[in-house]
């Protein structure tokens, strides 16, 4: 398992630090310093291409200065990509260290992604994987969660939310368990409409970091050069 480049937990620091652990999403526990990092860490540990996020995992060592990205996500396709997660009235002074942290991430073939707390919360989507995360540890009826499994299992492009209810005679809360527990996947965004799409993990078509990307709303940090 990876180690974090630094500790964040100080006893000097004025940040409230939070541990997030996603117990059967991700292999480890994850540390946020601020709550749009912990909105991040949900919103990844949700996306089914996601199979493993660490904090602060390096130090890049820079044109005349190092720089330590928030995030190293790991995808299902064995891909690492790199996020920071910053305010977005604070993006454009970063840029030229953003700049050199893409181009130093491109030449490893590892993309590089800045993403503001307006992607993480448009919709009200950080909300929806809070709801959903809920119920990961959840104790549901065996023979409910097999019927919606083979259901799906049968139906590969899948259904919406309100047809596995009404149909199948099944809870949301039941539902929300299983996208939690990387059964289901909602195949489109994050949101816990009627309307909302699924479908069974074994049909995904993408498990990588384009996936990602697209579940955040964001694309890989484009330089000035």
């Amino acid at each position: 398992m990876d180690t974090p480049v630094r500790r964040l937990i100080k006893p000097t620091t004025p940040r409230t630090v939070h541990l997030l652990n996603l117990k059967g999403v991700l292999p480890a526990p994850v540390q946020a310093e601020a709550t749009t990092e912990s909105d991040f860490i949900q919103l990844a540990a949700l996306c089914p291409a996601t199979w493993n996020l660490i904090s602060q995992p390096e130090t890049l060592q820079l044109a005349g200065r190092t720089y330590t990205p928030d995030f190293r996500v790991e995808t299902l396709d064995g891909r690492k990509s790199f996020w920071e997660v910053k305010l977005e009235a604070n993006i454009p002074k970063y840029r030229p260290l953003f700049d050199l942290a893409a181009k130093y991430l491109a030449d490893r073939g590892e993309p590089f992604f800045v993403v503001s707390e307006q992607a993480l919360r448009r919709r009200r989507q950080d909300k929806t994987v809070r709801l959903m995360l809920r119920y990961a540890k959840g104790a549901f009826d065996s023979a409910d969660a097999e019927k919606v499994t083979q259901h799906l299992r049968a139906r590969p492009k899948g259904a919406s939310l309100e047809s596995l209810t009404t149909y199948l005679g099944v809870t949301r809360e039941l539902i929300f368990h299983l996208v939690a527990t990387r059964v289901l996947a909602l195949s489109r965004s994050a949101t816990a409409a009627p309307c909302s799409h699924l479908i069974h993990s074994d049909y995904l078509e993408a498990k990588d970091v384009f996936y990602l990307a697209r579940w955040f709303g964001v694309s890989p940090w484009r330089t000035n050069a």
